[in-house]
């Protein structure tokens, strides 16, 4: 529903999805929506949210900055 030059910001914020297959997942949505995307910027928590090397489900928070072509 964007035009192109559109921005989409898409986060998860699940500890079960790791960044790559959430970034198969948007991918996927793209090719369905049948447009192409950028991957302008990554996010994820900020420094005031550590993650213990014991949990790496912690990571959870993860999001993508997307314009559309």
């Amino acid at each position: 529903m964007l035009a192109p030059g559109g921005w989409l910001f898409t986060f998860s914020c699940s500890g079960g999805i790791e960044a790559p297959l959430f970034q198969s997942i948007v991918a996927g949505a793209a090719v369905d929506a049948g447009v192409e995307a950028d991957i302008v910027a990554r996010a994820m928590a900020g420094s005031d949210h550590p993650l213990l090397l014991s949990f790496p489900e912690g990571e959870y928070l993860k999001g993508l900055l997307l314009q559309v072509r």
